[in-house]
């Protein structure tokens, strides 16, 4: 076994195929254009360790990629980061998944997904978690979390190992559990990061407060719901409020939501509070939307700062 990392994300790598501006009405017969196609290594596993790596941590993934084109475009994506490949499960057998992403014309965004998303032979395993500060469940409820059994086990294994437990929300794209299914494992989670869509889903609810309030129920510590390009709201047992994301262009809004978790658990790795990390990561969502790409806006710890220094305009606060 390697040397440990300071953070261990688990979840599932991907390639995404995304197909940008497709004019649905055929240019003849048989044939329809599109502004572009591109191949990109993508999943919140994939994206959250790249962007922890930039912001100079020692960082291993626990996935599963098949031996195969796509898994290799992955790994290698991976390693040019600088993350610890070491853990993860590789299948001569399975597949490594790849998503569809289809965009068309009017914004409207279609995914497509496969029986390979499921990542079979992939399980996680705990013994992999000491001696590691913080333990990432990227994807919660999607594979390789989408079973009640094995998100408790992780989520108990990051608890012995003494590491600040993260989950990140995914709504499921093949068989769906709920909140209820997963209620042993909800209370060893310190910090939860649904976006507004999970959030609603999963809770029934379309408050943001109320969001929040059902996921404490549970025994979540903290809860950070993402809406998007008006930031976050955040509610514990202490306090609810608002951070506002930063007022810049937005050139591609893909993985801003992982930069965001990432750059914020990168600050309470380096001792800072709550607030004063929630602004960090918000900075670091703000440089990645800047740019084309998940992994490309971020570079490093010092590049995050100096945006922090010059104090960029952010947006209204949500009112709540």
């Amino acid at each position: 076994m390697s040397q440990n990392a300071e953070v261990i994300v688990i979840g599932q790598a991907v390639v995404d195929c995304i197909l940008k501006g497709w004019d649905t009405t055929p240019k003849y017969g048989s044939v329809y254009m599109a502004d572009s196609v591109s191949i990109i290594p993508g999943g919140d596993a994939v994206n959250e360790s790249i962007t922890f790596a930039k912001l100079g941590h020692s960082v291993k993934i626990h996935c599963g990629l098949g031996e195969d084109l796509p898994g290799e475009i992955v790994r290698a994506r991976l390693e040019r980061n600088g993350v610890d490949l070491s853990e993860i499960v590789s299948s001569n057998t399975g597949k490594t998944p790849v998503t569809n992403l289809i965009v068309d014309n009017r914004g409207e965004r279609r995914s497509v997904s496969t029986p390979a998303h499921l990542v079979p032979f992939f399980e996680p395993d705990p013994s992999i978690l000491a001696g590691a500060k913080v333990v990432t469940m990227a994807s919660l409820f999607r594979a390789p979390f989408d079973r009640p059994e094995k998100i408790l086990r992780i989520a108990k294994g990051a608890k012995e190992a003494g590491a600040i437990l993260i989950a990140d929300f995914k709504i499921a794209n093949c068989e769906q559990i709920y909140l209820d299914d997963v209620k042993e494992a909800l209370p060893y989670i310190d910090y939860a990061f649904p976006n507004e869509t999970e959030a609603a889903f999963y809770t029934g609810d379309t408050d943001y407060v109320k969001m929040a309030d059902k996921l404490l129920s549970y025994g979540v510590k903290n809860v950070i719901i993402k809406i998007g390009s008006q930031g976050c709201v955040v509610k514990n047992a202490k306090e609810c409020f608002v951070v506002p994301a930063y007022d810049v262009p937005v050139a591609d809004g893909i993985g801003a939501g992982d930069n965001f978790l990432a750059g914020f658990v990168s600050s309470l790795i380096h001792g800072t509070e709550m607030h004063e990390a929630l602004e960090f990561g918000t900075a670091c969502a703000a440089l990645c939307v800047q740019s084309a790409g998940a992994t490309t806006g971020v570079s490093s710890r010092e590049q995050v700062l100096a945006f922090l220094e010059k104090k960029a305009p952010r947006k209204e606060p949500y009112p709540l």
